[in-house]
């Protein structure tokens, strides 16, 4: 989205949260009043009802990244009127059918727009139902024509608003297919049996006996089914924006609860399991809004593409009622006992997600749907393409190439190139292993898929460096020696003087400078700002003597980038200067140490009397802090990648398949909620990618990236374990799919990640602060 768009949704999201702050909607939302008409009608007259509609037909065009903005702030201020279903519903449903009369079906449309007509859709036919034709019953409402009008039996379920209104759009079977009706409020036969849903708004179960409707009463007869389940899927994705808007709320709500309360003479918010939680929920508020916006960009970039909106809808609609439902859960045990009352306004918002959450499919009904729809990885991924490629250039338009070219020229290339003994190693190897597919990539000038291209880089967008990450993993890939191309490439490019660049850069495309990170120490692991290495200044250079630790793979590195104490009379964070190291330097000595998996992944670093020119530091003396909270920054990003998810995901395809799992309703389940942890987990680090590629600063969220993705990680080790029966025990390769699976692998490779960086509870302290908890 442009930079324009984003400052118009932002007035947008400003004109209603004005527009919502006039009166009291949450006193008003305890009255579970009907729907207020003179309100209704000051609502579209801000442009609410017609804000998606085209303005073609009217409508203002602005599409539904604004609506979403629009919901998101009803979720927060607790709108009662029923935005989605008198809105959003019927709107967008008479936008996009083929009507019978255009005349009819347009003056509808702006009476519904202008606030004029109150309507409602009648569509679902059964407990569950997700898609307006999947449960044709014998209570399903159906037509005969007699006479010039219409004659409609049947039920109707589930329908929002149910009361006060003047009409329902009602889809009806007949022997020419699914026509649209609407009904006019009081027509004879027509009987709305009322119920209150959690939040108090009313909704209704529609009976339909013998009820005439005059000819003019038919809107649509032709693609029918599929214009309602597209009005569906989209009131479903506005319904994810008002949870979305529901979660903020309560969120912020507690926080503020939780900075006043007092017990054992402490505020509630300085309890670090409190803390904790509420980073936890936080994290699925904010997979839910990058999940929704993910939604809309394909909403946008695909439009006709109708199972990818259905697919994108329910992983959307699944990720935000998990979302509200436990944001507003945990809201009233934080509360405590005024939480579990009608005069704390937690309960409005608990009783708003309950409704949410169950209204137009719950969350189970759209995992399962999610999974029996996205599509699955090929079974063969490796297998013979039409046409191979055999050329490769150095250079092209990667970002405007259609995806499907960039990906067969990427996996063509690892066909071609890759060593075919190295392909699906479980572990990091080392440069000696690695060296040779390193120097193939620096020569194709693909070694540095995300530096820009004035500095030697292939400059993809964030969607084209996770499909080159993909295919790799795809292909089995291994990981080089890349903390040079990961973390101070980036590093080099935004905060090395030009000096720096032209020296050190080259040797890192090349691979004749092979770089290590030197950051923890003993005793000094997440709790960077207390290392004690030091680095006195003598003159033009700097006299290195410590120690590091759990440096990965140095004992290959010809070159550390490290943190040094440089000052000790300042605060800790203050004295800390970000030096380049050459290792092969007199005093540098080096101890491999072997992982709990038998592999030497990491190295202490031993400094004594270390000279190193003091042209090596990056940024001024004892400013050094703020470049290595950038690069932790890098760091964190590139930990939150969704590579090693969907590798595991990849394993696990490789078992399932070969042992008919996909077939087992227990299993398909629990896959498609992982499947749909990792989607949003691309979501997500999409949305940070986007910022890196900007040069713009990483906010704090990145924390919540790291802890998602090296979780998700976790859990699919673990399910991967568990399928694997015996093997799962066993430090071997299967004999699964392409051979290369091995089990153990992804679950032992997740423990460590979520360990460096800062482990995952650092992250989660980090957050606490964010979200304004005093004594985080």
């Amino acid at each position: 989205m442009s930079s324009v768009d984003h400052e118009l949704i932002e007035e947008i999201r400003d004109s209603a949260r004005d527009f919502l702050q006039r009166r009291d909607q949450r006193q008003r939302m305890r009255r579970a009043a009907p729907v207020d008409r003179d309100y209704w009608r000051e609502i579209a007259g801000v442009g609410w009802l017609g804000m998606s509609v085209p303005e073609a037909q009217g409508g203002l065009g602005l599409g539904w990244r604004a609506m979403a903005a629009v919901l998101e702030e009803a979720g927060r201020a607790q709108l009662p009127e029923p935005l989605v279903g008198a809105g959003v519903l019927p709107v967008t449903l008479l936008a996009r059918i083929t009507p019978v009369a255009a005349a009819r079906r347009d003056a509808l449309l702006q009476a519904v727009c202008a606030g004029e007509s109150l309507v409602g859709l009648a569509w679902q036919e059964t407990e569950g139902q997700l898609e307006a034709g999947e449960a044709a019953t014998a209570f399903g409402v159906s037509v005969i024509e007699r006479e010039g009008a219409y004659v409609l039996n049947g039920e109707k379920r589930h329908v929002v608003p149910g009361a006060g209104v003047d009409g329902w759009l009602v889809t009806a079977d007949g022997e020419h297919g699914t026509a649209l009706f609407f009904v006019a409020a009081g027509t004879p036969g027509v009987t709305a049996h009322v119920h209150e849903r959690a939040d108090g708004s009313p909704a209704c179960h529609l009976a339909i006996e013998a009820a005439i409707v005059p000819a003019e009463a038919l809107l649509a007869r032709d693609d029918v089914l599929d214009a309602v389940d597209e009005a569906l899927d989209l009131g479903r994705l506005m319904q994810s924006a008002e949870l979305v808007g529901v979660a903020r709320q309560v969120l912020a709500d507690s926080v503020a609860y939780l900075n006043t309360r007092q017990q054992f003479g402490r505020p509630l918010a300085s309890f670090q399991a409190l803390q904790h939680r509420l980073v936890d929920t936080a994290m699925q508020v904010e997979l839910a809004a990058n999940s929704l916006l993910d939604a809309l960009d394909t909403l946008d970039a695909r439009p006709d593409d109708a199972t990818l909106r259905k697919t994108a809808a329910s992983r959307a609609k699944a990720r935000a009622a998990r979302a509200g439902l436990e944001a507003t859960r945990l809201a009233i045990q934080l509360h405590g006992a005024i939480g579990y009352t009608e005069e704390c306004d937690v309960s409005l918002y608990f009783r708003s997600a309950l409704h949410l959450a169950a209204w137009l499919g719950n969350a189970s009904a759209h995992r399962q749907r999610y999974g029996a729809l996205a599509a699955l990885p090929a079974s063969a991924p490796d297998g013979d393409e039409a046409a191979p490629v055999t050329d490769f250039p150095r250079t092209a338009d990667w970002n405007g190439m259609p995806e499907a070219d960039f990906r067969r020229l990427v996996r063509g290339f690892f066909r071609a190139r890759y060593p075919e003994h190295l392909r699906h190693v479980p572990w990091r190897l080392h440069w000696d292993e690695i060296k040779d597919w390193y120097d193939t990539l620096s020569r194709q000038g693909w070694i540095a898929p995300s530096w820009p291209r004035e500095h030697g880089g292939m400059a993809l967008s964030p969607a084209r460096q996770i499909a080159f990450i993909e295919e790799a993993e795809r292909h089995g890939v291994a990981r080089a020696p890349d903390q040079g191309l990961v973390m101070l490439g980036p590093i080099l490019i935004r905060y090395g003087t030009e000096e720096q660049r032209k020296r050190f850069l080259p040797g890192i495309l090349s691979g004749k400078a092979v770089w290590a990170q030197g950051y923890s120490e003993p005793n000094a692991g997440s709790d960077l700002a207390s290392l004690r290495c030091e680095a006195l200044v003598d003159g033009d250079e700097l006299v290195v003597s410590g120690q590091k630790t759990w440096s990965t793979l140095a004992q290959d590195a010809t070159h550390m980038f490290m943190l040094v104490r440089t000052d000790k009379t300042v605060k800790k964070q203050a004295g800390i200067s970000f030096l380049l190291v050459d290792l092969s330097s007199p005093g540098v000595s080096r101890r491999p140490i072997r992982t709990l998996s038998g592999h030497a992944e990491f190295c202490e670093v031993f400094f004594d009397q270390v000279r190193v020119p003091r042209a090596n530091i990056v940024g001024d003396l004892n400013a050094g802090w703020g470049i290595a909270k950038a690069l932790l920054g890098f760091e964190r990003l590139f930990s939150g990648s969704p590579k090693h998810a969907n590798h595991a995901l990849q394993q696990i395809f490789s078992i399932a398949r070969q042992r008919g799992l996909l077939a087992d309703p227990a299993f398909a389940d629990r896959l498609a909620e992982l499947r749909m942890d990792a989607a949003d987990l691309t979501a997500m680090y999409g949305v940070f990618a986007d910022l890196a590629k900007a040069g713009r600063t990483l906010p704090p969220e990145l924390s919540l990236l790291k802890i998602w993705a090296t979780e998700t990680h976790e859990r699919l080790g673990a399910l991967l374990i568990q399928i694997a029966e015996e093997y799962g025990g066993a430090d071997m390769r299967l004999g699964y799919g392409n051979g290369q699976v091995h089990a153990l692998a992804p679950y032992v490779n997740a423990l460590a990640a979520t360990i460096f960086s800062g482990t995952n509870e650092i992250q989660r302290n980090i957050y606490a602060r964010q979200l304004g908890l005093e004594g985080a």
